[in-house]
């Protein structure tokens, strides 16, 4: 049912903060109403919202479906005893409802434009030299910027995995790709795809990890990386390449001590599953396959306060 990940919202106690963080990063923003909005350069998709409240805090997530999977989805809801709106925070798109731990979610019809990657630049490699005589890299590459493609995933925090695990796939049809026992999960959509839209990880309480973004290459990952932390912006982990979901990553700290994530190269999974066996291992097992250093302490520390 849940195909994919439409945009996320948050409640921040001061908006220009969020501003500077988000345009450096790369997006573009437009103010509607008391609330700002950011989209990937060239694509039709708002994918952060951001609005004024007393804390930082995850207000809501939005997925997409399609028309079939949204009545299967309320025929579930149902089921489950879980009430169902179809207003909040403004928004009277599609349906809303909260998750066991109270997170609300909202579920709308919507394919989301398809990702803006360019075609693969040509590499050198040993027995194949595709690109003799060309430069790979001039000097103006140091003055890029990061243009994210697409919002990719997001990780929440969740006071028990297993419980959002089980809600999250029962009801609302994702798939798990791989986990950690009841210390981490990565979800895939209904319709197969990215590896992870939404992954669950163990806290006290509910809050946000980080977003990830996907960009064309492991080169622009560090371009913006290395521009965010130039501006003063804490580098939190990276750069590496996850296990779970084979990414190349590097996380900057926002403003209110969650994580934006710069990703390329993640693993797609068919609908159809084609004999992929999740993994289910120790969380140190899933992090990393290498990366510049190891995680520091509070690269798992919820800074979002409890309810």
């Amino acid at each position: 049912m849940i195909r994919s990940l439409l945009h996320v919202g948050m409640f921040v106690p001061e908006l220009e903060p969020g501003k500077a963080f988000y345009e450096l990063f790369g997006l573009e923003v437009r103010m509607d109403g008391d609330d700002l909005y950011f989209r990937c350069p060239g694509r039709d998709l708002d994918q952060i919202r951001l609005m004024k409240g007393p804390r930082k805090k995850l207000a809501y997530v939005a997925l997409g479906t399609n028309a079939e999977g949204l009545g299967t989805l309320m025929g579930r809801l149902q089921a489950e005893g879980v009430t169902v709106s179809t207003a909040q925070f403004g928004l009277n798109k599609g349906i809303w409802f909260q998750d066991p731990h109270g997170d609300w979610v909202n579920v709308q019809v919507c394919e989301p434009p398809e990702s803006t990657l360019p075609a693969a630049a040509a590499i050198n490699a040993p027995g194949r030299y595709q690109r003799v005589g060309l430069r790979a890299c001039e000097p103006s590459a140091r003055a890029k910027k990061a243009r994210p493609r697409r919002l990719g995933h997001l990780i929440k925090f969740s006071p028990d995995v297993a419980v959002s695990t089980d809600f999250y796939t029962r009801v609302c049809g994702m798939k798990i790709s791989d986990q950690a026992g009841d210390i981490l999960s990565f979800l895939r959509g209904s319709a197969g795809g990215d590896h992870h839209l939404m992954a669950f990880a163990k806290s006290s309480h509910s809050g946000l990890h980080h977003l990830s973004f996907e960009v064309s290459d492991f080169d622009e990952i560090e371009i913006g990386a290395q521009t965010m932390m130039k501006a003063g912006y804490k580098s939190a982990f990276g750069p590496g390449r996850h296990i779970g979901g084979s990414n190349y990553f590097h996380y900057i700290r926002d403003p209110w001590n969650s994580l934006a994530e710069y990703f390329w190269d993640i693993d797609i999974i068919p609908e159809d599953d084609s004999g992929w066996v999740p993994l289910n291992e120790p969380p140190e097992n899933l992090i990393a396959v290498w990366a510049s250093a190891p995680p520091p302490p509070d690269f798992v520390q919820n800074f979002e306060g409890r309810d």
